[in-house]
């Protein structure tokens, strides 16, 4: 996380930024997948941030960011279909994760993202081309 970008979320996250003389919102955070690719749809991906290494994701639900399905995922993947190959890309809000992370004081410059398989195999020949964290907020 580029440090002045970080910097300026965990001053948005701060109790006196959310106080009731100056009332906003925090900042969303958001973990965008872009160009998921795969040979099938009939697949869903688990995703976690900042997973305790060694640590059964079951066991850490205030990591897990979302579930992604792969619906769609295999047309959009063919090279000679509408979609140029390009696979599909999904966005999902992490603002929750974020904050717990600043509250403990464990934001530091990198957030960590572990994909886990919904079923044997749902991995299978799945590629992210990109992972990326969005900031929205002033």
């Amino acid at each position: 996380l580029d440090s002045a970008v970080r910097n300026n979320l965990a001053a948005s996250l701060r109790v006196e930024s959310l106080a009731v003389a100056a009332p906003r919102e925090p900042d969303r955070v958001y973990l965008n997948l872009e160009n998921i690719k795969s040979p099938t749809d009939a697949a869903v991906i688990y995703v976690y941030v900042n997973l305790p290494a060694g640590a059964k994701p079951e066991d850490h639900p205030e990591s897990f960011a979302g579930a992604v399905s792969l619906f769609g995922a295999s047309k959009s993947t063919a090279s000679d279909g509408t979609h140029g190959g390009n696979g599909i890309s999904e966005s999902l809000d992490i603002t929750r994760i974020v904050d717990a992370l600043h509250v403990t004081d464990a934001l530091g410059p990198e957030l960590t993202v572990q994909f886990v398989a919904g079923s044997p195999g749902a991995m299978d020949n799945v590629t992210i081309d990109r992972v990326s964290v969005y900031r929205q907020g002033d």
